[in-house]
């Protein structure tokens, strides 16, 4: 072999190695691979609870496959001790009118919607949903939470909650 060809051949080698090194470093070493286009995550961050029964749930779509939407069907109130204080459920949250979800991004195709059967969160896109309750909510602090369709409320250490406070 040539000097040429060894050298290419060490450098591939090295090249490689690194690649796959800082690979396993930023998905936590080389026992535990994470693939973030698994399961859909959200953040919740901007949410805001009224004391009339209003929610204004900000939700984002931060991880999971772009071939499809998320599908939360599941929204909770919940009191600092974990007891629930309402929720809405995958009917109330595949009827929302459109006019009451405003997409951050105008993408055709892209958007934040109802299906019929839950709420469709599409990778990337935010959104302001408008949750009505019947009831009021005594001021305090409250935790909002939301389940996607696989049962969950947490994914890749994320969890799919905020904690919010109700004022007069």
């Amino acid at each position: 072999m040539d000097r040429a060809t060894v050298i290419a051949i060490l450098g591939f080698i090295i090249a490689t190695g690194i690649t796959f090194g800082l690979y396993q470093i930023n998905f936590q070493g080389f026992t535990h691979l994470t693939n973030y286009s698994k399961t859909p995550a959200y953040s919740l961050s901007g949410t805001e609870l009224f004391s009339n029964g209003t929610l204004l749930l900000h939700i984002t779509r931060v991880a999971g496959p772009d071939t499809y939407g998320g599908f939360i069907v599941l929204v909770q109130v919940l009191y600092p001790n974990g007891t629930i204080a309402y929720e809405w459920n995958s009917t109330y949250l595949g009827h929302i009118p459109q006019d009451d979800i405003i997409n951050k991004y105008n993408l055709p195709g892209h958007l934040v919607h109802s299906d019929g059967f839950a709420l469709v969160v599409p990778l990337g896109q935010s959104a302001v949903v408008r949750l009505y309750a019947p009831i009021h909510f005594s001021p305090g602090t409250y935790i909002v939470r939301v389940y996607d369709v696989d049962g969950e409320y947490e994914a890749y250490g994320i969890k799919f909650q905020i904690t919010v406070t109700v004022t007069q």
